[in-house]
């Protein structure tokens, strides 16, 4: 009797035994595999996916500053456009006049020559001159021939360095191209954009040094003379900073409009000698 309750007691015990074990073993995982989209948590609510956060970068500056460049020469345009519709009585404008077949542009108090004198405007879609006398900033303009006519306007700017009464211009860091503006006009007559557009390349000292330094050097100047212009940029940070000037050395202007219901597209430049 006491062997068969022994051997109940047994029994009891290893299946007690057996279940504390079953119950304190964990499934096993398959381990993560690289590239398996299926062990791969991802987000895809958009409320969580914000960035509240400025990226401090050069190139988050340069958007930051092109932004404004834009919101100033949106306010130039903005005061173009109501120096215009207050003038009742418009000028008769008068200027350097250039004739296609299908229409004329005039430019006001501007004097230019072709760059090719076997330029022939007529039959052409594109035309290049260079400027004499006059100034690109909000002259005025007028097309005359089309209807439904749209203009802009972009410029090419160059780094000069000034000192006293010469100016040393900064070939080495290159022509910057502004983007194109549209122009305020009325009764196809324009005005062209302000000094606000006027804009370079973000430079750092170095480089403003270096191709002023390079400059000096192709002009052969003494060591005094390299001395005094080095010294005169030490402080400058930037081009906007003296004595760093921009030099608009070309300006475009881009024409559309309609003539007996065709498209005509016309492609002026103007550069500065």
């Amino acid at each position: 009797m006491s062997t068969r309750i022994a051997f109940f007691h047994g029994l009891s015990f290893l299946f007690l035994l057996t279940s504390a074990c079953q119950d304190n073993v964990s499934v096993r995982k398959k381990p993560i595999i690289l590239g398996d989209t299926n062990s791969i948590v991802t987000e895809s609510d958009s409320v969580y996916l914000r960035n509240f956060t400025d990226d401090i970068s050069p190139v988050n500056k340069k958007s930051s500053e092109s932004d404004i460049t834009k919101m100033m020469v949106q306010v130039d345009s903005a005061k173009s456009s109501k120096k215009l519709e207050e003038n009742t009585q418009p000028k008769q404008i008068s200027g350097f006049t250039i004739n296609f077949e299908e229409c004329s542009v005039t430019f006001d108090g501007l004097s230019a020559h072709a760059i090719q004198n076997t330029q022939d405007e007529r039959h052409l879609n594109s035309v290049s001159y260079v400027k004499d006398i006059g100034d690109f900033m909000e002259m005025q303009l007028e097309v005359t021939g089309l209807s439904e006519v749209r203009l802009e306007q972009r410029l090419f700017t160059r780094l000069v360095v000034r000192l006293e009464n010469e100016t040393i211009t900064l070939l080495d860091l290159g022509k910057y191209i502004t983007p194109w503006y549209n122009l305020a006009g009325k009764n196809n007559r324009f005005i062209s954009v302000g000094s606000n557009s006027i804009q370079y390349e973000q430079v750092d000292k170095n480089k403003i040094r270096n191709a002023l330094d390079k400059e000096l050097r192709k002009k052969k100047k003494s060591v005094t003379e390299m001395n005094n212009w080095l010294n005169a940029i030490k402080n400058v940070s930037n081009y906007t900073d003296a004595p760093c000037e921009l030099k608009v050395v070309s300006g475009q202007w881009r024409i559309w409009g309609k003539k007996d219901g065709r498209t005509v597209r016309k492609l002026i430049q103007f550069d500065v000698p």
